[in-house]
């Protein structure tokens, strides 16, 4: 008799959920079908709250570079670099933004987890402002290498000659290789964990093992030149 009940219990769990997932998708079909006949039929491709994935409801479409580029389908992360390879900050951003407004925050998170701003803070030319840099200064900042864009004055051409600001730039150019490292021996390229919150908690773990490797991998060079016993 016990046995029969708790059978029968699951049996009515699995229909409940059944029954959850049938309230979930109907609606989101019926709009999948409504967006799909006005692009298809009336020739509109700008429709509001588009459904790009019936699984993953967090997909965002991705532009990047220049207008011949294809579209991308997922979400943008900002990462933030550290001496060693070390990424220190991180976020999952919602939509499509530029880059310029990630700035400010990245550089607050690096105060938050280190107790103080950056000797120097550089990133690629999307994160140019003339705000971002007035900020950044405030902040306690020394060097800030933003290459700026459009036409340079020449006192901007001759700033961003200097050795400083072309190092930091060399520097900067490695987060390229963090990204792809991140990406691919890390597999961020593709987040396997379901749902908004899963995909932020997948990049966290991204970020986590990167970081382990790259700790590990500055203590045995410190090994190998004697620094470490």
């Amino acid at each position: 008799m016990g046995e029969g009940t708790a059978e029968s219990g699951r049996k009515t769990l699995r229909v409940e959920t059944q029954i959850g997932q049938l309230r979930y998708f109907l609606p989101v079909l019926e709009k999948v079908i409504t967006q799909t006949k006005k692009r298809v039929l009336g020739g509109d491709s700008h429709v509001q709250g588009k459904v790009l994935s019936l699984f993953e409801p967090h997909t965002e479409v991705i532009r990047k570079g220049k207008a011949h580029k294809p579209n991308e389908f997922g979400r943008l992360v900002r990462i933030d670099e550290v001496e060693n390879g070390i990424v220190s900050g991180y976020q999952v951003l919602a939509g499509n933004p530029e880059d310029s407004p990630s700035w400010m925050p990245a550089l607050e998170q690096h105060q938050v987890s280190f107790g103080h701003a950056p000797e120097t803070a550089t990133g690629d030319r999307g994160f140019f402002s003339a705000h971002n840099e007035r900020e950044t200064q405030a902040l306690g900042v020394k060097k800030v290498a933003l290459p700026g864009r459009g036409r340079l004055s020449a006192k901007r051409a001759e700033q961003q000659k200097q050795r400083w600001f072309r190092r930091a730039l060399r520097w900067r150019a490695g987060v390229e290789a963090t990204i792809s490292t991140l990406k691919h021996p890390f597999s961020m390229w593709r987040a396997t964990y379901k749902g908004g919150l899963g995909f932020e908690r997948y990049v966290g773990w991204c970020v986590i093992t990167k970081n382990l490797f790259s700790i590990a991998r500055y203590q045995a060079r410190r090994r190998d030149h004697g620094q470490v016993g």
